[in-house]
């Protein structure tokens, strides 16, 4: 029983058991110590430096995780087919409490309480843990004169062993201090940690039981996993480009997938490179031919001109002059990934326009997924459902009506294929928050990889690849410019033609450290991308939480993937398993109008208001939070105020730490009006 094995399917190795963690199965309470596990190599070398960049934002690394971040040691991707277990060695009679330490008990592991005969010993589900990222298993302190023998453990508020005896006074509290060497206890460590969070670190270790969430918070980078399909489209140097037209509407992609779209870069640009050896190649054998330069390019022109015709002819004109319609400067937002490979690999940050580019390079070709996916708008299920005369099209149009009229949402699709890629690249104890924890890189010594190991120092990073359902929320952009207007913070909607534009050309990078909550020092530049990116994600949340309540799926079971540039939110199932595939679809043709309703009609208030408004900013566990493996932000960028208005004076110290520092100075109002005021519909 010491070393059980214990296998569970792939779906489950992330959320229950990661390397490291201690959980509750059938056969007892375990701690995970194998993980046998196979590598991926197909991930791409892009993969390793997102997980690099996202290392950026932790204060605190174990020496592992800084030997990656020097590029001294390799992330290893790997997927986890089992895991093997030891259970607790600390024991407790179910009947009579008696204390048993497996140590002492190797030879006779199965055998019934040594002081009532009692058949079932569980373990005693408590650890030691600290945000130093260590844990230790429990060890009793054995009375010096009755040994174990009559030792019980008290739960009170402090917990102690006890001797029964009577006349005994062997009582001692469980505590236990942290280690020497422990990272917390190096004094700029200590003092970094106090200056961020206002406490100092315990010099006490924590006893915590092991069903306690937080005692090992597994870190995780969730994305949309390119197909195969997007990946050879991406390889056209126009690929960015034309998903930047299509976004702005200069080409209309309705009907058209990105097979068909890659065949019409190819004919229009200059090709991947494979296409211009090619090129090159036909060129020389003309050559060779002893054809002039002239004869050369007729061929070539007529060559093209039956392309384009096989391509789709119109199709191809529309999306050039599309392509041509793109300004410089709107080119210019796409940034240049070499350049910001070249800074990277010299050590340097990016420029905040580098990290801006690089933001909208990533959603787009997350956009550009979507559109190879299975998938169909809300416009488009009303006129399949009212062609069976289903008593549901009346409702799904409703729902139409009520989100373009009061929601500032422009179209809902759901999509039936999602591929979602999980990465866990590490994890802190006791607490998520990089400025409080230290996160600890995944052991290589319990990792199993059946004689695959790489040579080196080389970290593994567990994925799950799941496919999914999913729905994506496009909101409006001319209604979020006349939000912005009626707070005084854009021109007239009516003066601003590309609505769309005008909103890209001012978007930012937006993540879980973004904001007056962890800067204040902010650029007035970044004052319309938060407070747009708060409200799209704040209504994100609530959309979660109204189709948690209509639907089957609990909010655990759903995540957020936010294409803020784009104005898009996406709401995913992430259970990689125990959910009924379609679920989502039927609550998408069946409830989402009652969904909406209650958007506008329910969720205006929060059960902690005035304080929550006032003192928190709109949002807390009562209103917007979600869990955190449900947020990409960890609840941050979020406020009830944004979609329903409040007030914003300057005595709501709430509004000056979560929205602006000076918000009231640039609306110039006390009241600000929500993206959801009835004034805008």
């Amino acid at each position: 029983m010491s070393q059980q094995s214990y296998t569970r399917p792939k779906g489950q190795i992330l959320r229950r058991f990661e390397p490291g963690s201690v959980a509750t199965i059938p056969i007892g309470t375990i701690e995970i110590s194998r993980h046998y596990a196979r590598k991926i190599d197909d991930l791409g070398r892009d993969l390793q430096n997102t997980v690099r960049q996202e290392l950026t934002r932790w204060k605190h690394l174990d020496s592992q995780m800084e030997a990656f971040q020097r590029y001294t040691a390799e992330c290893v991707f790997v997927t986890t087919q089992s895991v093997n277990g030891k259970r607790l060695d600390v024991r407790e009679c179910a009947k009579c409490g008696a204390i048993r330490y497996m140590e002492q008990w190797r030879r006779e592991p199965d055998a019934p309480c040594h002081r009532c005969g009692h058949p079932t010993l569980n373990e005693i589900p408590f650890v030691f843990a600290h945000a130093d990222g260590t844990m230790v298993r429990l060890k009793p302190r054995v009375c010096t004169v009755h040994d174990l023998d009559y030792l019980v453990l008290e739960r009170g508020y402090q917990k102690r062993w006890r001797c029964k005896i009577e006349g005994c006074d062997h009582a001692e509290t469980i505590v236990r201090p942290l280690g020497r060497t422990s990272i917390m206890k190096r004094p700029n460590v200590a003092d970094s940690v106090e200056a961020r969070t206002g406490k100092r670190p315990s010099l006490m270790m924590t006893l915590t039981n092991v069903s306690d969430n937080k005692l090992q918070v597994v870190h995780s980078i969730s994305r949309i996993n390119p197909t195969p399909n997007v990946e050879k489209f991406l390889a056209y140097s126009e690929s960015l480009s034309a998903l930047l037209g299509i976004h702005l509407g200069y080409f209309n992609s309705q009907g058209k997938n990105i097979c068909e779209i890659t065949e019409i870069i190819r004919v229009l640009g200059q090709g991947t490179q494979e296409d211009q050896r090619e090129l090159e190649q036909l060129i020389k054998a003309f050559q060779k031919s002893d054809l002039d330069e002239a004869t050369i390019q007729t061929i070539l022109s007529n060559k093209k001109q039956v392309q384009e015709s096989e391509a789709g002819g119109p199709v191809v004109a529309e999306l050039r002059k599309a392509l041509n319609q793109l300004s410089l400067s709107t080119k210019q937002l796409l940034g240049d990934a070499k350049a910001e490979r070249e800074t990277r690999d010299r050590g340097e940050s990016l420029t905040t326009a580098q990290e801006n580019a690089r933001a909208l390079r990533e959603q787009l070709s997350d956009y550009a997924v979507l559109m190879d996916l299975k998938r169909k708008t809300l416009d488009d299920t009303v006129k399949d459902l009212g062609k069976i005369s289903s008593p549901f099209c009346a409702n799904l149009g409703a729902a139409g009506d009520v989100m373009r009229k009061s929601l500032g949402i422009s179209q809902v699709t759901v999509i039936q294929d999602l591929p979602v890629l999980h990465l866990a690249y590490g994890y802190t104890r006791l607490s998520h928050q990089p400025e409080a924890a230290v996160l600890w890189a995944f052991d290589r010594k319990n990792f199993d990889l059946a004689g695959d190991e790489p040579k080196g120092n080389w970290i593994p990073m567990p994925v799950y690849k799941l496919t999914t359902e999913a729905i994506l929320f496009q909101f409006d952009a001319k209604r979020i410019v006349k939000w912005l207007h009626a707070n005084n913070l854009a021109p007239d909607s009516a003066r601003i033609s590309e609505p769309s534009l005008w909103l890209l050309e001012r978007h930012s990078r937006i993540t879980s450290r973004s904001g007056p909550a962890f800067d204040d020092n902010l650029s007035p530049d970044f004052l319309i991308p938060w407070l747009v990116s708060s409200a799209l994600h704040s209504a994100n949340h609530l959309l979660i939480k109204a189709l948690a309540d209509q639907s089957s799926f609990g909010e655990t079971a759903l995540s957020e993937h936010l294409l803020f540039s784009l104005n898009q939110t996406i709401v995913f199932v992430n259970r990689l398993q125990e959910f009924s595939l379609g679920g989502l679809k039927t609550f998408f043709e069946q409830r989402l109008d009652q969904a909406f309703h209650s958007l506008l009609q329910e969720r205006g208030d929060c059960m902690f208001d005035p304080y929550c408004e006032e003192t928190l900013g709109g949002a807390c566990n009562g209103c917007l939070h979600l869990p955190e493996v449900v947020c990409r932000l960890f609840n941050n960028a979020l406020s009830r105020i944004l979609l329903y208005g409040g007030e914003i004076s300057v005595e709501m110290e709430g509004v000056q730490r979560t929205l602006w520092h000076d918000l009231l100075s640039a609306v110039s109002s006390d009241d600000f009006i929500g993206l959801w005021d009835s004034r805008l519909d």
